[in-house]
């Protein structure tokens, strides 16, 4: 799995448990922004975690 999707799913499923637990609705589009400012954002993620 690259680091890409990893991401990815990874920002999918803090939606999907803030959807549940705190009762947050997030419209598709949404869902598509985040997940496309997280793939850009991949590279700065990794340098920050270092």
């Amino acid at each position: 799995m690259k680091v890409q999707d990893f991401a990815y799913q990874v920002a999918m499923r803090t939606i999907e448990l803030l959807e549940q637990l705190q009762h947050y609705k997030v419209s598709p589009e949404h869902r598509k922004e985040v997940g496309r400012i997280i793939l850009s954002e991949v590279d700065a993620i990794i340098k920050k975690s270092s």
